[in-house]
């Protein structure tokens, strides 16, 4: 009898084991999943004898997709994606819906919201040797100082046609969200004052008036028809510097100083895109433990790996009584990994090869 039950008990415990392990395939492949969402594409088609709303659609999807690509995208690797037919298009889709549409003076017009699975969309990149980069919005403190050279001028706020026209350039893709200063008499004497020294001044006193994490100082030298750009930057706690130069400028004319913007934008935007980029060539395996018996933190964990950034594959790789070991493959740094997990209030042990969860 003895025998039997304990027969029955190893019978129990195999079968527990492999639907823990069906359990973590499952996970595996949910981790790479996630989609890439755009939402509020408008497209709209005469409406004669020979519309096709399918392919009105179609329209729709590689404008989508268009959209997705300059989120995800450097400027530098955009064109080489410019030319993806439909068909691959539609590969790269795991689904879409009609938010609404209209059939108004003889005009069909719609709003699709299209999901693109990240999984093929990562390697259709890949294919192409190109990394992408998260999809992710900040909002970020700019100061733009325009100074000519040549007379040691301050151009300050409303004086400065950059500051005037700044909010004139935006673009649906644009993933930075730009915060202006407001008129102050003191910071317009603080920067008065450092004229000589700005590109060793750290802006405390401007910045923290606007209790935002990110910021941009932007120093904008003139001498004559030649711009210099030199840009102090500060995304997610990490200090960068920028030089760029633009040559034949006419500061008067409008439409040139637009042209100069959306270069500076598209210039932000590349510099933010590489601190979310999705390195494929990184293969960091992080080794996790915790308590076997802890239900509902192994719960927790699973779920908070299925959205964690970076995360291309997570398995069970070991169960015993006394713990469970994930095995996880991230596309970034260790230092990145604890950051992100920090964030939904996981507590890592990191002195063993075996990271633990406290």
């Amino acid at each position: 009898m003895f025998l039997f039950k304990k027969k029955i008990y190893s019978y129990l415990y195999i079968l527990f084991l492999i639907l823990v392990f069906n359990f973590s395939e499952f996970s595996t492949n949910k981790a790479l999943s996630k989609n890439f969402i755009i939402s509020e594409v408008k497209v709209e088609e005469k409406y004669n004898l020979n519309f096709d709303k399918s392919k009105v659609i179609d329209k729709g999807f590689l404008k989508a997709f268009n959209i997705l690509i300059y989120k995800i995208l450097e400027k530098k690797d955009q064109s080489q994606i410019k030319k993806t037919s439909i068909q691959e298009v539609k590969y790269l889709i795991d689904n879409f819906s009609i938010l609404n549409e209209t059939f108004i003076n003889q005009k069909y017009q719609s709003i699709l919201e299209v999901q693109f699975d990240r999984k093929k969309i990562i390697q259709f990149l890949d294919s192409k040797k190109i990394f992408s980069s998260l999809p992710k919005e900040i909002e970020s403190f700019i100061l733009p100082i325009l100074i000519d050279s040549k007379n040691n001028e301050l151009y300050y706020l409303n004086q400065n046609i950059f500051f005037n026209l700044w909010n004139d350039i935006s673009e649906s893709h644009f993933l930075i969200k730009y915060v202006l200063p407001n008129e102050d008499i003191e910071d317009h004497l603080i920067i008065k004052k450092k004229i000589n020294n700005l590109e060793n001044y750290n802006f405390n006193e401007i910045i923290k008036k606007y209790n935002l994490e990110n910021y941009i100082i932007m120093i904008l030298l003139k001498n004559d028809n030649q711009l210099r750009l030199y840009s102090k930057i500060k995304f997610e706690n990490k200090n960068i510097l920028m030089n760029n130069n633009f040559n034949n400028i006419d500061i008067k004319n409008k439409d040139s100083i637009r042209n100069i913007i959306l270069e500076i934008k598209n210039l932000y935007e590349d510099k933010w895109k590489s601190f979310n980029k999705i390195n494929t060539t990184i293969v960091l395996p992080i080794r996790l433990s915790l308590d076997s018996k802890n239900i509902e933190l192994s719960k927790k964990l699973e779920n908070t790996l299925l959205n964690l950034d970076f995360v291309s594959d997570f398995k069970i790789e070991k169960f015993n009584n006394n713990e469970i070991i994930y095995k996880i493959i991230f596309n970034s740094s260790p230092q990145k990994f604890l950051e992100n997990i920090a964030m939904y209030d996981f507590k890592i042990d990191t002195s063993t090869s075996i990271w633990k969860i406290k």
